[in-house]
């Protein structure tokens, strides 16, 4: 049964907090094409690892404050190592665009809710949600799932998981949930290597999988199939847009969303 309205207001108040203070600076830090970023992409100052005052400033309002302290700012479209930086607007902006995080965790977060799942169930829903959004929007920027938060995922679904068998007797359905991972990794990994289908994608697959064979077979039937058909319909609005090269293509964003919705709508 659906949460009621209070609950998704908090939740919704928790979501902007999150994406503010958790999801805007994991995206700064791996908007790279490898690695991870902790300084400033303009004047090099340290902003990640630090201390609070630097990684407040980026959190909270999105500024370097070396850069904002100086009247000029000269805006950089790549780094010198040749990866996309996020846009800048202003003297010492970075990360990513205003509210694109804030928003897009709080609605991942409120959908989830909205579900009406419970306990462990969602727990995991919700961790997927959160992880999910900084993946979605790493992936769109530079077309990759880096390691840390595909690892991050799979650790807090798994834990959740096995919390909820645990403590459900639920063992059925993780038993399931592990088939699942197996089978899915595998059909990825096929599909990686005779498709070219991104590696990044290969190993969000068994995270994604657990979650919907949690709930059933079925469920990582039209999982998987809305994935495809939500990377295929992205696909097709590119190319209308005539945006789209080979290899543009983020699946990423379209598994994680697709995996979310129907685990939800089942849950």
């Amino acid at each position: 049964m659906p949460h009621s309205l209070p609950a998704l207001v908090l939740t919704a108040a928790a979501g902007l907090t999150a994406g503010a203070l958790l999801v805007r600076p994991t995206v700064f830090a791996h908007t790279l094409d490898e690695g991870t970023r902790t300084r400033c992409p303009t004047c090099d100052s340290t902003l990640l690892g630090a201390g609070p005052a630097p990684y407040l400033q980026l959190a909270l309002r999105r500024r370097c404050a070396d850069c904002a302290a100086r009247r000029a700012v000269p805006v950089l479209t790549a780094s010198p190592a040749g990866a996309p930086l996020p846009a800048v607007e202003g003297p010492g902006a970075v990360g990513p665009a205003p509210l694109v995080p804030e928003a897009l965790t709080a609605l991942a977060l409120v959908g989830v809710v909205a579900g009406g799942a419970k306990g462990w169930l969602l727990a995991a829903q919700l961790w997927l949600a959160l992880v999910g959004s900084a993946l979605v929007l790493v992936d769109v920027a530079v077309k990759r799932l880096p390691d840390r938060l595909t690892a991050a995922a799979a650790a807090g679904t798994a834990v959740m998981l096995g919390a909820a068998a645990l403590t459900g007797g639920q063992w059925a359905a993780f038993g399931r949930a592990a088939a699942a991972a197996a089978a899915v990794g595998a059909v990825f990994l096929l599909l990686a290597l005779v498709a070219g289908l991104g590696l990044g994608d290969v190993k969000i697959a068994p995270t994604l999988a657990a979650l919907l064979g949690w709930h059933s077979w079925t469920a990582v039937y039209w999982g998987i199939i809305t994935g495809f058909l939500l990377a295929l319909l992205h696909a097709v609005a590119q190319l209308t847009a005539g945006s789209s090269r080979k290899g543009d293509i983020a699946f990423g964003p379209a598994f994680l969303v697709g995996t979310v919705a129907v685990s939800v709508c089942v849950g």
